[in-house]
């Protein structure tokens, strides 16, 4: 009775969202025509997807090619080609429908048309700049700003010393993870994130779902299953991270370097899988790994590059600020110290994401931006691009006001009258206490270290005292002296 009545009703519903599955339950192609599908997450789609294209006049296939495909596991792909050559002859691009291409991979081959979206708001910048780097040539713009995150640092990288792989298994490190991660929970830093709602953590398997498993297993058998959906605790590989996001995201390499330096791995799948588990976490990457990555993998290896991007993720900041000039004009400067002179603070070229703001004056809570137009930053011919980039960070809820250099050096006392007028609309008063979010909840330095005390004692809590025991004997005595190029590196 309700399939029929659904059957009956739909027309009259004008939008309607649901997986593809249910698409093809409730859809029949030669009745049903909307103005508009959209196939969202395409790229984990495979070919089946095909019928929501039927249903559309006008299709909007949305995915990325730089994130996981579907991999046709169980298929036999000699079955799949005879097929394609038997039932698809004169078909366009058939050869791509052998199950291993997504949705949004045909579409690109079949239509053309692509409209790449740059702005990310997801991770903070030292994050995302990992997948900038080795999947977007620098073409995304990260848009988060950092300043109002209050975990420190946004990324680590955390070495498991005399760990051995298991098949797909390193139980070592996935001891040394799910430790890690309980510690962590357990830190007030970890309570709540920026949007005062509990902070969300997530485990991401790079070699298959044994390992993933492991380490839920783990986590299940010494967290109560309320805290468990308190924190939304998801454990699992790449591919089951895709269009998912958590506040904290630990990351398990797997492989060892038992037989020595290990094959090169930056295939295509691979980076792909990279990608996806590098750009999942907003506020705190952790990396987990039993390699040395100096002498176990070779410079271009996707683990070394995230390894090495977790140990010092400044260093791709850095690369990108080469390009930027960054010197403080005449201009700023003057407007800025009549600024503080009149009691306000005043922060100097604000980086938000990949953008700057020339001044941002602070206080109670507050923020306004302050852009130096007529600046030689701030040239006529650079209007567009500027006006763009505020409307950008409008949308993000900034507050922008300006003042103009001819006005500024005819009568600096009229050109800022304005700006104090804002100030004073929006609240922010002088000698405003620092009692901004970003400021009030900076953790202290030893964070870090509190985690991996408390980690290390679960772990002795855990195994009991003769597995304790056994593992310190199974650790090197000495540990081999750090990389001085390496300043978050643990050894467990």
């Amino acid at each position: 009775e309700a399939a029929r009545k659904m059957s009956e009703c739909r027309s009259a519903v004008p939008v309607w969202v649901m997986p593809l599955s249910r698409v093809v339950e409730n859809f029949d192609p030669r009745t049903t025509r909307f103005d508009v599908v959209i196939i969202d997450e395409a790229s984990q789609s495979d070919v089946m997807a095909l019928v929501a294209l039927y249903l559309g006049k006008t299709v909007l296939v949305v995915g990325d090619h730089e994130q996981v495909s579907p991999s046709a596991v169980g298929q036999d792909l000699g079955i799949i080609q005879n097929l394609i050559f038997q039932y698809l002859p004169g078909i366009p691009n058939s050869d791509l429908y052998d199950g291993q291409i997504s949705i949004y991979d045909l579409a690109r081959q079949s239509f053309g048309g692509t409209t790449c979206l740059v702005e990310h708001f997801r991770c903070v910048p030292e994050i995302i700049q990992f997948s900038n780097l080795i999947s977007y040539d620098y073409r995304i713009k990260p848009l988060r700003d950092a300043s109002r995150v209050h975990l420190r640092p946004h990324t680590i990288a955390y070495r498991v010393s005399g760990s051995s792989r298991d098949g797909k298994i390193n139980r070592q490190e996935a001891q040394a993870l799910a430790s890690l991660l309980a510690a962590a929970i357990e830190q007030p830093e970890y309570e709540k994130n920026d949007a005062g709602q509990p902070t969300s953590f997530g485990v991401v398997s790079l070699v298959g779902d044994e390992q993933a498993i492991e380490i839920d297993n783990l986590l299940r058998s010494h967290l109560s299953p309320d805290r468990y959906e308190l924190h939304r605790l998801l454990c699992g590989n790449a591919a089951q991270f895709q269009g998912d996001e958590r506040d904290v995201i630990f990351i398990s390499l797997v492989d060892t370097a038992q037989r020595g330096p290990l094959s090169l791995r930056d295939q295509e799948l691979f980076k792909q899988r990279f990608n996806v588990a590098a750009s999942r976490a907003r506020d705190q990457m952790w990396i987990v790994h039993s390699l040395s990555p100096n002498h176990d993998l070779k410079a271009d290896d996707l683990r070394r590059q995230l390894i090495e991007h977790a140990q010092d993720p400044s260093r791709l900041m850095r690369a990108l600020e080469e390009k930027e000039k960054r010197t403080q004009s005449t201009f700023e400067r003057e407007v800025m110290k009549r600024l503080s002179a009149a009691g306000y603070r005043v922060a100097p070229q604000w980086r938000v994401g990949g953008f700057r703001i020339d001044l941002v004056v602070e206080g109670d809570g507050r923020r306004l931006a302050i852009e130096c137009d007529g600046d030689r930053y701030h040239p006529l011919e650079k209007l567009p691009e500027d006006m763009e980039r505020q409307s950008v960070l409008e949308r993000m809820g900034w507050i922008f006001t300006h003042v103009r250099g001819t006005e500024f050096f005819r009568n600096a006392d009229r050109a800022m009258k304005p700006i104090f007028e804002k100030l004073q609309l929006l609240e922010i008063s002088p000698n405003g206490a620092a009692s901004d979010a970003s400021r009030k909840k900076l953790p202290s330095g030893d964070l870090i270290e509190r985690v991996i005390r408390r980690a290390e004692e679960l772990r002795t809590k855990w195994s009991g005292p003769a597995e304790a025991a056994m593992r310190r004997h199974r650790e090197p005595r000495e540990a081999p002296p750090p990389d001085p190029a390496v300043s978050r590196e643990r050894h467990e």
